[in-house]
């Protein structure tokens, strides 16, 4: 049998020197020969065996508990893992870096992109018109977007500015509604919470920029803007984004560092103050679902949580959403138990109104229950922070697509396709929400 402790000082040492050499040659860590296991789970024992295998950093598991990354390097020793504990698995993607490397249109960014970028350098301000929805965007891109909207629809939006993260980018958002004299109850939509999910913020400001065009012509939308403000945050870990960029497109977690490690980040999604450091997290700040030392350490967690506890002294918040990819599932409370909230077939028709109103649009299945019943037990997460806090009774998650094909790496001809059938069901859950909050 495998040692577990030695494989895991001997990984740790790896991962540290493959990322200091990323950062000496400036190049972006490359994903060749990285392969992508589906992994068939049956039993209690191979739970107990995946468990295992994500509380190290030797992999990474995409999508708990089916879908493992592993290096070249690393291959063979999960594979006689699985082996000896007769878990049956299939080779789902044979080679990272062939998604990687065709995930923009072409194979590499488009000249609008590059000339928006070099706008953005310049400290030009391109007009909102010119966004292109149908590519990925860096942050800066994503940020100047968000201040085009609010000057292109001043009666609808404004921006304002949650916080910074730890490397001081500012957390700019937009709140979306009809002015009114009265305080209107709220609804709340963050994504980009894990850094690697790049469809998520440019699923969310497609959507953003479609609801302000239907405006006035489209009822559901009309009376969610008469009716409601919505503070939407595009991007809520824009350290780790910026990263995805520039060294690691795979990188998940914050980048903040941690006392007595080399390993640095923390999951923003596991920080949390409710019911944190249980279920699904791990205290090896080299894991990808390290909690933090402690609750909200993370600055972006914190920023928010202190921004949603003031707003919800005033305002009524109705509604909270995140959005995360991939695996097509609309996820319900709790994260941090099995057990099921006293409202849940509630729960479980808001999240098939959304999965009837998105199969409509493109024919693509999503799955509603709660996080422990379609993924696995999470805590510390901010769906349940939303239900169990702040008492918002519509607090939900989002998986956008694939199921595993492309998994984190969707190309950018899906995103269309992708928003297109995101905002046909949150349509359908706003007009839920709406008749029955």
């Amino acid at each position: 049998m495998l040692n577990w402790s030695d494989s895991f000082v001997t990984s740790h040492r790896i991962l540290a020197w493959i990322c200091l050499l990323t950062l000496v040659s400036g190049e972006p860590l490359r994903f060749d020969g990285y392969k992508v296991f589906r992994v068939k789970v049956q039993t209690s024992h191979d739970v107990s065996i995946i468990d295992k295998i994500q509380s190290t950093d030797k992999y990474d598991v995409w999508n708990y508990p089916s879908d493992i990354m592993t290096a070249p390097s690393d291959a063979e020793e999960l594979e006689q893992l699985l082996h000896e504990n007769g878990i049956e698995f299939d080779v789902w993607i044979d080679n990272v870096q062939n998604l990687v490397d065709h995930q923009f249109r072409g194979g590499h960014r488009t000249s609008q992109r590059d000339r928006r970028t070099e706008r953005s350098i310049n400290g030009e301000e391109p007009a909102v018109h010119d966004f292109d929805y149908s590519v990925y965007h860096r942050y800066t891109e994503i940020d100047q977007w968000i201040k085009d909207t609010a000057a292109k629809f001043p009666n609808l939006t404004e921006e304002f500015i949650i916080g910074k993260s730890y490397e001081q980018r500012v957390m700019r958002a937009l709140k979306v509604g009809v002015p009114s004299e009265s305080k209107k109850p709220v609804m709340w939509v963050h994504s980009g919470i894990h850094a690697r999910e790049w469809v998520t913020p440019a699923t969310n400001m497609w959507m953003t920029n479609q609801m302000l065009m239907e405006y006035g012509n489209d009822t559901v939308i009309t009376r969610l803007l008469n009716d409601y403000d919505l503070y939407i945050l595009f991007s809520m870990n824009p350290d780790g984004y910026d990263f995805t960029w520039d060294e690691n497109r795979l990188w998940r977690k914050t980048r903040s560092p941690n006392m007595g490690s080399t390993c640095v980040g923390t999951d923003p999604n596991r920080n949390w103050n409710y019911e944190w450091g249980g279920l699904g997290v791990s205290f090896n700040p080299c894991s990808i679902i390290f909690c933090g030392p402690y609750p909200h350490s993370e600055i972006e967690v914190k920023n928010v949580i202190e921004f949603l506890q003031t707003l919800s002294k005033t305002h009524e918040i109705k509604f909270f959403m995140d959005i995360h990819s991939y695996s097509q599932l609309y996820l319900n409370p709790w994260g941090y138990t099995r057990d099921r909230p006293t409202d849940y077939d509630e729960h479980m028709e808001v999240g098939k109104a959304f999965a009837d109103a998105a199969k409509a649009v493109h024919g693509k299945i999503y799955i509603p229950g709660s996080i422990p019943d379609v993924l696995s037990p999470a805590s510390g997460s901010s769906l349940d922070f939303g239900y169990g806090v702040l008492k918002v009774k519509f607090s939900h998650g989002l998986e956008l697509r694939d199921l595993g094909q492309y998994g984190f790496v969707l190309p950018e001809e899906q995103i269309l396709p992708t928003a297109e059938e995101t905002y046909a069901g949150m349509k359908a859950v706003y007009d839920y929400v709406m008749q029955h909050a």
